[in-house]
């Protein structure tokens, strides 16, 4: 593995390695409108929530890497104190892409991008149309994390409203349909095949230095293997398994059953087949 110390690179070099590599993120399509009331709209990617009482989000419209000046959304949000947060659908990608772009200040992205302007509740920026998921803030602090090219300009807002698509109201991520941000030119749409579920663990877990040493050391079994038997509650007794017709009866061929098994999310046949395995 290569070490890379940002002291020996620029901040355009820094910001692909983060962006890169912190990854995918979720996008925040940030609606501000000015103190002359041009409305405003451009995506940042350095964007999560922070708290649940109240409701906090925070993203990052940071100074250019080229100059160090800072955005439009930045100086809006700052001079207001308010801005609507919307999530962005794969539907509504290519229009978002186009929001990004460097227009002069009185130039109104929602008119470029053929995205709507729709009124919000608590704030004067405008809502998005066709974003299944926003958020009304107030803006509750600005962070400065430095002051050259590249630093960061951090915005906390507390949110005053939600709003939700009602098809889309239990969250489900295929109905969402959200894409992240990676680096480069590269996004990840976030349904679909690439959605899996992962169980959380109950109370305290078996854990991976619990697991039989012959499991371990396997050649077939992967990590997500090995950690999917580690969040068992418990050990369970591996003697006395049944075999079953079919049974491979040698450890490699036991062990791949053992992955099978775990790839259709049967854990029971796992644990008898690593019995299985440990009797020979």
């Amino acid at each position: 593995m290569r070490t890379i110390l940002p002291a020996d690179l620029d901040p355009a070099a820094t910001n692909a390695l983060l962006t890169g590599g912190v990854a995918p993120r979720p996008i925040a399509l940030a609606s501000t409108v000015s103190g002359s009331g041009v409305r405003n709209l451009s995506p940042f990617s350095f964007f999560n929530a922070f708290g649940s009482n109240p409701p906090m989000v925070a993203f990052a419209p940071n100074r250019r890497a080229r100059d160090g000046t800072v955005k439009d959304t930045y100086r809006n949000a700052t001079a207001t104190g308010e801005f609507v947060i919307a999530a962005v659908s794969f539907a509504m990608l290519q229009q978002m892409n186009v929001a990004s772009g460097e227009y002069p200040a009185e130039v109104d992205e929602f008119l470029k991008s053929g995205l709507t302007p729709l009124p919000a509740l608590k704030v004067a920026p405008a809502l998005v149309g066709e974003s299944p998921f926003q958020m009304e803030c107030r803006l509750h602090r600005e962070v400065e994390l430095g002051s050259g090219p590249g630093s960061g300009l951090m915005l906390i807002g507390e949110v005053l409203a939600f709003h939700v698509r009602e098809d889309c109201l239990d969250l489900h991520p295929d109905r969402l349909d959200l894409v992240g941000r990676n680096g480069g030119a590269f996004y990840t749409r976030a349904s679909g095949k690439a959605i899996l579920q992962v169980a959380k663990p109950v109370g305290r877990p078996l854990g991976y230095d619990a697991l039989p040493e012959a499991l371990k050391r396997s050649r077939i079994l992967t990590g997500n293997d090995l950690g999917r038997l580690a969040n068992s509650p418990e050990l369970p007794d591996p003697r006395g398994a049944q075999p079953l017709r079919g049974d491979p009866a040698d450890p490699e061929g036991l062990e791949r059953a053992i992955h099978a098994a775990l790839q259709r999310e049967d854990l029971p046949e796992a644990w008898r087949l690593v019995g299985r395995r440990l009797e020979i």
